[in-house]
């Protein structure tokens, strides 16, 4: 079916005959036939399917917006997903929650021959798949106010919130065989509860509950009595954890950080190196979509790319035992996730393997960035595609 957007008129239409009635989006909008055979200037042309004489899909992703009005996010990813829905006969509107109204929304669509985004009005989508970037904003009542209006009309709404470190932790420790993967972590509270989980384990990591991609993460050790403190981008010894906690408690307690046992990870080379792990919804359950190696170079605090770290092939390190582990691991998060905080459709893991072998599991990112190897990528949108279709019934 052919679909038209006049941008003047910001209406939609068909081009079958003028007798058949057909609708458009989740909550069916009647779309007149063109009337006229001059196709105006303005007009922008796509390609639908049919189900039921409904034309679709139409899916939504939610980002957030700028103060200057445009659109925020990850517009690569947004891009790669709406020229692959547009080659299977699909459509994807960007839109910020604000826009929201009763039989509708307005947003951009990206016109991928033109390399332009172009503004829209359009029906309730399909489906929306939530991409908002910034933690704030999902605390915002637009937010709130949007994700509550869809799931009372029932529109399909994948990808829930961010995940809270502390609350991943909350979960895993109930679950009998993935509590034994992420190492033992606590919230952080104050100086004597910090100070009895140092003792404990001699070495941890702090984490911000709330962040990402190794932002404000570091490491604290005890050494002959004092506190080592490394941070990726310098050391410093403290006499005592009462030094460590005067300079560093406002941080700690502000950004709600999480103290985490120190593993000491396997090594290629003489330096570490974890995990990066993609996984989505597929027919069956979750599924790996593929897998990175990350390994640190200057520094061993992380192995992100942007503090220094260097990709490596999977091939390096694959064997089936690590095949059949992130299998079984991303089909059992997916599961506990799904149950105790909503449908997420796609999420990473970042993952190590000890020196003596044990699997780790450090965090579950419910929004992975894009994957630098290109393979991943493609098969991660392709499978992003299938999932839109498959929720929306087109």
């Amino acid at each position: 079916m052919i679909l038209r957007y006049n941008a003047e008129s910001r209406e939609w239409t068909h081009e079958a005959k003028a007798g058949e009635k057909f609708s458009f989006g989740f909550n069916r909008i009647i779309v007149p036939a063109a009337s006229s055979e001059i196709i105006p200037e303005n007009s922008k042309q796509f390609v639908l399917k049919i189900k039921q004489e409904n034309i679709g899909p139409l899916v939504g992703i939610m980002t957030s917006m700028r103060k200057n009005m445009s659109l925020s996010g990850n517009g690569s990813l947004f891009q790669a997903l709406q020229t692959e829905m547009l080659n299977r006969n699909g459509l994807i509107v960007v839109f910020p929650p604000e826009t929201i109204v009763k039989d509708g929304l307005t947003g951009f669509v990206f016109l991928p021959d033109a390399r332009k985004w172009i503004p829209v009005r359009t029906p309730l989508p399909h489906l929306v798949f939530n991409r908002v970037p910034f933690r704030k904003a999902e605390q915002q009542p637009a937010f709130k106010d949007a994700v509550n209006y869809l799931n009372a009309l029932g529109i399909p709404f994948f990808n829930p919130a961010f995940i809270n470190k502390n609350k991943l932790y909350s979960l895993f420790a109930r679950h009998p065989q993935l509590r034994k993967l992420m190492p033992e972590s606590i919230a952080v509270k104050s100086m004597i509860q910090l100070a009895a989980f140092l003792d404990k384990h001699e070495g941890i990591y702090l984490k911000p509950a709330s962040s990402s991609k190794g932002i404000g993460i570091f490491r604290l050790r005890q050494k002959n009595g004092q506190i080592e403190f490394e941070s990726h981008s310098h050391r410093h010894l403290y006499p005592g954890i009462k030094e460590f906690w005067k300079v560093k408690s406002r941080q700690l307690l502000r950004y709600e950080y999480i103290a985490q046992k120190e593993v000491t990870p396997t090594a290629i080379d003489g330096k570490r190196f974890d995990f990066r792990v993609h996984a989505h919804d597929g027919p069956d359950g979750y599924e790996v979509t593929g897998i990175g190696i990350r390994q640190s170079q200057k520094q061993d605090l992380t192995t992100h790319l942007p503090n220094g770290g260097i990709m490596l092939p999977y091939i390096n390190v694959r064997n089936d035992r690590h095949d059949r582990f992130f299998d079984w691991a991303v089909k059992e998060i997916g599961q506990l996730l799904t149950e105790e905080l909503g449908y997420f459709g796609e999420f990473s893991l970042d993952a190590g393997i000890t020196e003596k072998g044990h699997y780790v599991i450090y965090e579950v990112n419910s929004k992975p960035m894009s994957f630098d190897e290109p393979k991943i990528e493609e098969k991660r949108i392709s499978a992003l595609v299938d999932l839109f279709f498959r929720k929306s019934g087109f």
